[in-house]
């Protein structure tokens, strides 16, 4: 009698021991599978707001389907550093990007915790605590400063007297969210990566040669997939790349003259950075730096040499050479930076 209650008590120890060790596997299992495959939700990150790049396209989010299909794209979100997915939006390939690597957002939030007076992390803060004056912190952010080191991606110069100007798209893609709301939303962009603004700015709707932008949710944008990278084409029959080189000038030129108001400047001009699209016309698929040139300041701001035309004269006999000036770009109300950056693409293209 006495070991039939021993064998009974280890067999409920031993059934409570093979619960625990299925529990544990089961919860390490989803865990992974969260990891291998994270849903939309969970990349938007929607708890961080107000300081994320918007709400546009939250209601429509569940309509986006991630394309976990392939191996590459599994390993690109493990091991990658762009943070960018792939995914089908209403029957169209998109493109989602979270616009900056891990570290560089955490770097971010802890920035934002400190000036909000808050512990590190601060999610889901309400937004009567953010008490901050965000206009001038978008003005010190896209300001360029000679006379340091300046990491702004987005820089407007040779002065700010325009800056609702060149926002004007985006806030009539905003108008109807809180105002409070609207600029911390573009301070989290122009912080991070203004290329969601540029795309308004400069929209694929009006012609210009980059992808078209459907919106944000939360720390997510999606826009549209345009093909291979140019660095793909570099095999292609002759008469296919002519006609790319010949879309890639007409950018250069857009770029530069299009727009009555402003001159953009991209300074991150790389065979990576440039998709085809079907129709073999090149578009800009990463407009994280970019310099913006006020073409229109008033007489007492014009530089000694503002009417002189900016000359790229660096690195003619290097062909992997690029370098600019910021500077001599923003104190000009001409460069043929746009051209330079672009021609030597097409040089080593073909």
């Amino acid at each position: 009698m006495i070991l039939y209650y021993i064998r009974n008590i280890f067999k409920f120890k031993k059934w409570k021991i093979l619960l625990f060790i299925g529990i544990c596997t089961l919860v390490l299992k989803i865990n992974i599978i969260q990891s291998l495959y994270p849903s939309v939700t969970q990349l938007t990150e929607q708890h961080k707001c107000p300081a994320c790049y918007g709400v546009s396209m939250c209601r429509d989010i569940h309509k986006i389907n991630l394309l976990w299909h392939d191996i590459n794209a599994i390993i690109s979100h493990l091991f990658g550093v762009k943070n960018v997915f792939f995914a089908t939006y209403n029957q169209r390939k998109v493109v989602l990007k979270k616009l900056a690597q891990s570290f560089e957002l955490k770097a971010f939030d802890i920035t934002l915790c400190k000036k909000l007076q808050l512990e590190y992390p601060c999610t889901n803060v309400l937004l009567d605590r953010y008490v901050a004056d965000f206009y001038n912190y978008i003005k010190e952010t896209i300001t360029l400063d000679f006379s340091k080191d300046d990491s702004s991606r987005l820089r407007l110069c040779p002065t700010l007297q325009h800056l609702d100007d060149l926002f004007y798209n985006i806030y009539l893609n905003n108008k109807y969210i809180d105002p409070t709301q609207y600029l911390i939303n573009l301070w989290t962009l122009v912080s991070l990566n203004p290329e969601p603004l540029i795309l308004q700015i400069l929209s694929a709707e009006n012609g210009w040669p980059v992808p078209k932008y459907f919106g944000a949710c939360g720390r997510i944008i999606i826009e549209e997939y345009i093909g291979l990278p140019l660095s793909d084409y570099y095999d292609k029959s002759w008469i296919q790349r002519a006609k790319i080189a010949s879309s890639l000038l007409n950018a250069a030129h857009m770029f530069t003259f299009k727009n009555k108001k402003f001159g953009f400047y991209v300074t991150d001009v790389s065979a990576d950075n440039i998709a085809v699209d079907y129709n073999n016309v090149a578009k800009f698929i990463d407009l994280e730096n970019i310099i913006v040139v006020d073409k229109n300041i008033s007489q007492k701001d014009i530089p000694e040499e503002w009417h002189e035309l900016q000359k790229n004269m660096m690195h003619f006999d290097c062909s992997n050479c690029f370098a600019f000036s910021a500077e001599d770009i923003c104190n000009h109300h001409l460069s043929d930076h746009n051209y330079y950056a672009i021609c030597q693409v097409i040089a080593l293209y073909h």
